[in-house]
Parts: structure tokens; sequence; C-alpha cells
């Protein structure tokens, strides 16, 4: 009740507990207020700001003296233990502790009255309005020094229980019980205030780790990419996958410290724990796609290279088709008997000529001719042609550069005579020559010295042909490699297929090396990589898919793999818990440091600390394993998407993140219904 003895002359509103009221107006004045200012009706707004000044400074007393108090109760608590052990031992208690001499550090009690002694005693209240306005200034030092937004901190740390606190002081005031009501009181209402407002902490987690250049696109494209992957028996997070569409880190900092700290490190634990098998099996499916496996994996080079050599023969039987009409009209002209001589003369003349005469399957075309014409002369200088090469050969017997050099000016001087010819005035032969060392230098030598011209050996090793086709740091374009792929597929379709299954299988063999500690957590990553590792990898390799059968199809699939071990990628390693992280960890929970527990000690204005605190605390176990819930849970896509347009501090982001806790919470407890077996 209001002290009225001050003022006898006015008789207080009411005696009556149960009509007091936080409103102070509805008290009932007396019919003049002109001889007591203090307590008028145009000084109520003063009264109550003097009041609430006076908690307030009562508040922040409590804070300062709360060492000496909690001091004060220890003491006092180990000296009643003693002295209850030592009657129960039958000795001598020593004399009680004496509070006003026992202790150095002051408490909250000697910090005011050291104050009152420069200001002189505090004002009381003097309305039941005032007294309110003073015991929720009192809570206001406590509550500002809490976690969360300063309107969340006023209202649920100081308004709520401060009013709820005075309200049961009232009911019980001048009872034994009434310092325990209004502690009862302030704590049950500031804890309800506490737990019914806003996931701030979990929406600090997601949001402000949220980068602003995140559009709710991207969101759509992540959840794109993770339902492909969970399609193909792989789980994404929300990290990987945006980080992936984005092209830049998106929560990947919050994965890994989710991944090293105890509160949801299971949960994480449990998401990895199968990916190694997961991205094994997706690519062996995925190759399944491109050819079957293989009943002879050594024949494939064999198979390639018989296809290649007979692709590299169509090319030189197609420039000999276009030259063919100018050797054919060429053919039958002769030398004269001068002109012979001198090509008698040239050292490997006639040995060639005796070898073209003598060799059936040389001689067949030119049976017919005499050896005076350009016809036979221009098989001499074939035979001469292949000799020369001949020689060049690793295989050849007896490897000599002047054999070599020999042959070579032979050919030379039969060709020059041949085309020299006097009766050929038209050049027919000329032309022939010309057409095709223009098809030859155009069309067959880069085929030669291309993919497909290193595939052209039908022993060819099915390793070396895969190394042909795709070298680690490749130089060929993707043009000559679908040239390549095409021109065997279009002999040998499987054979071609095989190959490019080939590749990517021993690329996931390779890759897929166990660790010490077991399966190969990076093994998408470093499929990824050594697959496509720079852009002209990938564009060789999307070349050579889509150069089989259905080629497009295929590849959409295989891009589509390739996007998903990428993805994982993105992973960050766990490392340890570095300073950066304490950071984070304090970003995700938000709260005060455990010697709040001791304010519950000092007065009841701070008894609400420590419920803060431990619903802080809670909340980091809570928030941290309910964040990782939400990032490896494919359906958090629609919320996280609206997160994603949203400012960073608003109202509806927080509201949003608190759906995703429960959304994670509903899930867990799902799953944890779910009947064994």
């Amino acid at each position: 009740m209001s002290d009225w003895s001050a003022y006898p002359e006015v008789t207080p509103p009411s005696s009556d507990p149960a009509r007091i009221t936080v409103r102070p107006q509805d008290a009932n004045p007396p019919d003049s207020w002109d001889a007591y200012p203090e307590v008028g009706a145009g000084a109520t707004a003063l009264g109550l700001a003097k009041a609430g000044g006076v908690g307030l400074a009562k508040g922040a007393i409590g804070l300062a003296g709360l060492p000496g108090d909690v001091s004060n109760l220890g003491a006092r608590g180990i000296d009643a233990a003693t002295r209850f052990v030592m009657d129960k031992l039958g000795m001598d208690a020593p004399p009680p502790i004496d509070p006003a001499k026992g202790f150095a550090i002051p408490g909250s009690a000697d910090i005011q009255k050291g104050i009152e002694n420069y200001t002189g005693e505090f004002r009381k209240p003097q309305t039941t309005g005032e007294k309110y306005a003073e015991t929720i200034g009192s809570f206001l030092p406590a509550a500002l020094a809490g976690p969360g937004g300063i309107a969340r901190r006023v209202i649920a740390g100081a308004v709520i229980p401060g009013a709820a606190s005075e309200t049961a002081g009232q009911a019980t005031e001048g009872t034994d019980i009434e310092p325990y009501a209004r502690a009862a009181a302030a704590l049950t209402a500031g804890a309800g205030a506490i737990l019914a407002s806003p996931g701030r902490t979990t929406s600090t987690a997601i949001r402000s780790q949220l980068p602003d250049y995140v559009t709710p696109a991207h969101v759509q494209r992540a959840e794109l990419l993770i339902n492909h992957a969970q399609a193909r028996g792989v789980g994404l997070t929300w990290p990987e996958a945006l980080s992936r569409v984005t092209g830049r880190p998106v929560l990947t900092d919050t994965q890994r410290i989710l991944e090293s700290t105890p509160q949801s490190r299971t949960t994480m634990q449990n998401f990895f724990a199968d990916r190694p098998q997961q991205i094994e099996g997706a690519t062996r499916a995925e190759i399944g796609n491109i050819a079957p496996r293989p009943a002879s994996p050594t024949s494939i080079g064999r198979e390639v290279g018989t296809a290649a050599e007979g692709a590299v023969n169509d090319v030189r039987g197609g420039i000999n088709t276009q030259a063919r009409p100018f050797y054919q009209q060429a053919e039958n002209v002769r030398l004269t008997p001068q002109e012979m001589r001198q090509v008698y003369a040239i050292p490997g003349y006639g040995e060639a000529a005796e070898a073209v005469r003598n060799n059936v399957q040389l001689n067949r075309n030119v049976a017919h001719l005499p050896d005076d014409s350009i016809g036979f002369l221009n098989e001499v200088k074939k035979y001469l042609d292949q000799q020369t090469i001949n020689s060049r050969s690793p295989l050849y017997q007896n490897p000599n550069m002047q054999i070599t050099s020999g042959l070579g000016q032979d050919a030379t001087a039969v060709r020059d005579a041949a085309a020299n010819a006097v009766r050929d005035p038209t050049r027919q032969y000329t032309t022939a020559l010309a057409v095709e060392e223009n098809l030859r230098g155009r069309i067959l030598q880069p085929l030669l010295d291309g993919p497909l011209g290193q595939l052209a050996n039908r022993d060819i090793k099915t390793r070396d042909a895969i190394n042909a086709l795709f070298p680690k740091n490749p130089t060929a374009n993707e043009r000559q490699i679908s040239e390549a792929v095409g021109a065997v597929a279009a002999r040998n379709p499987g054979a071609a297929s095989q190959l490019v299954r080939s590749h990517i299988e021993y690329t996931l063999n390779d890759a897929a090396t166990n660790l010490q500690t077991g399966g190969n957590q990076a093994l998408g990553a470093k499929l990824a990589v050594r697959l496509t590792g720079n852009p002209q990898q990938r564009a060789n390799l999307q070349a050579a898919v889509e150069a089989l059968p259905n080629g497009q199809a295929r590849w959409r699939g295989m891009e589509q793999l390739l996007e998903i071990a990428a993805a994982t990628g993105e992973r960050q390693a766990k490392g340890s818990l570095t300073a950066f992280n304490a950071e984070e960890l304090k970003l995700m929970a938000g709260g005060t440091n455990l010697s709040e527990v001791a304010k519950t000690a000092a007065s009841p204005n701070k008894w609400l600390g420590i419920v803060n605190d431990k619903w802080t605390k809670w909340q980091l176990g809570q928030n941290l394993n309910g964040l990782a819930r939400i990032i490896t849970d494919p359906a958090s896509g629609a919320l996280l998407q609206r997160l994603a347009g949203l400012p960073r501090n608003s109202n509806e982001a927080g509201a949003i993140a608190a759906r995703l806790i429960l959304q994670g919470d509903a899930s867990a407890t799902k799953e944890r219904r779910q009947p064994n077996g």
C-alpha cells in the first residue's frame, strides 16, 4: 500500500488490495490536489519518472553489489553448514559470523547506504503506480545486460517480470511470503516472456549469415539440385547446393562449425556417413547409361584402334577419289626416250620398278601400262614413298638415315620426271598431285596428328586409347574429340561408348581410394576435378559423350551428376574451433556468461537473469542441432526462399527462422517415432 501518513488530510483511494491496479489514474483523487503538488494529478508523470529512476538506481546498485551479495550468502551458507555438522557431532559451535564485520566485499545494501550518506534516503514511492514504476525500473539494468534486441530486453526482462513481481508483492504485502511471492511471480512471468519471444538466435544464425547476394531464385535452383541429388541417392546440404549455384560461399562456415561442435556433430556425422558410397553408387549408375559393363575391358583398345584405323583409311580413300580423275587422264601419257634415259639414271628406280612389277598387289592397277607411262611412274613413286616411311620406323631392321634420305630423293626425282613430261601439256598429273597434297594437308594430316590418328592403331592398349582421347592436360579441342569419337562410333558404336565409360570408371576408381579413417569423403569433389578440372577437360568430355549415339541425352545425365559431385566440394574441412568459430557460435547462441547464475543470490529483480541465460544456453544446443537439421533437410527450401528475400533483422525473418526450427524439431520427432524395421 502507498504511504499516506505524510499527508493526513488526504484519504487513500482504497485500502482494498483487490482494487489496486497498475494505472494510477484509476484511483479516485481527493477533491483538491492543489495543496499537495507532489501527488497532484499534474505531477503523476513526474512521480512515475522519479520512482522509475529510483528503481533504475537500485537495480544498478544490485548489479554492482552482486559480488559482495554472493560472498555474503556463500559465507552464511558455509557458517550454517559448519554449525549444523558440529551440532550433530556434539561439538561446541563457534559464535555466528557477523555479516556486518565478516566480509570485505561490500554488498548492494552497503553500496546503497554509502550513496544515501551523500544524497539522503532514496525517495519512496507515493502511489501504486510509482511502486510499479520503481519495481520495473529495478529490473532494467539486469535486463539491458542480457541478449536480444532492446525492445525485447525491456519488455521481457523488465516490464513483464517487474509488473508481475509488484502485483504479487502488493497482494502479499506485510506477510512472511512477500519476498518469495515477488521473486516467484517475476521468475514465472519473465521466463514465460522469454520462452514466448521469437527465436532471435536462430534468426541471427540463419538470416544474418545468409549473404545478401543469395536470392530466392538461387534457393530455388539449389532446391532443384538437392532434389536431383536425392533422386540419385546422394544427400546435399543447403550450404553445398547454394554455394554451387551462386558460385560463392553460402553458410559454409556455419556448416563447418556444426560439424565440429558437440551439440550438432552427431546429426552432421549421420548425414555424411554414407556419402562416399552415395557418390560411387550414383556414378556407377550413370556410366551404366553410357555403356554396359564390358565383358573384356582389355579388348576395348584393340576394337577402338581398328575402328579408328578404318576411319583414317576412309579419309585416305576419299582423297584418292578426288584425285583419281586427273590421274586417269594422265596415266596413259608416255615419256620420250630422252626423258626415260633420265629416269633410268635415278639410283633407286630400277630396283623399285622391278619390285612393283614383281608384286601382284602393286602391279594389278598398272599391269596394262607400259614402263614409260606416267601411270607406271606414279606407282613407282608411291612405292619409294612407302619405303621412305618404312625406313623411319623403329621396327626397321637396319635403320639408316642415309638410306632414308636416298629413298626420299629418288621418289622426288621420279615424281618430277612424270610431272614435267612434255607429252602432258595440260599437266593433269601435276593437278592430281596438287589435289592430293591439298586434301592431305587440310584434312588427313590434322586427323593423324590429333586423337583419331593416335587411336588409329589396332594394337593400342585400352589405357593408351583413354590417354589419347582424354589427356590430363588436353591440347586437342572439343571439335577434334567429337570427330574422333564420332568416327569410331560410326564403325563400332559399342567400342566408342565403352571407351568413354572406361575413362569415367577409371577416374572414379582412382578417386575412390580409401583413407585410413574410412571412405573417402572427398570422392565427389575429386571425381569432378579429375574429370572436368579445367574448362577444356569439361568441353572434351561433353564432346565425347555427345558424339555417342543418343549423346545429348546421355550428357544431360552426366552433367547433372558432375554438378552434384562438384557441390560436395563446397564443403569445408572441419578443422579446429578457432576464435572465428567461437564468434560464430556466439552469434548462434546469443547467450550471456554462466556467471549470471550468481545473480539469483542477490535479489529478486536479478533472478530472471539466470532464466534468460539458461534459455539461451538451451537454445545454443537446440539451435545448433536445429540448424544441422535445417541445412540437411530438403523441405527447408520454401522458407529459405522467403528468408533470402527479407531484410536481415525483420520480424518476418525471425518468424520464418522459428518456423524452420519447429519444422526441424517436428521432423526429428517423427523420425524418433518411426517403428524399427
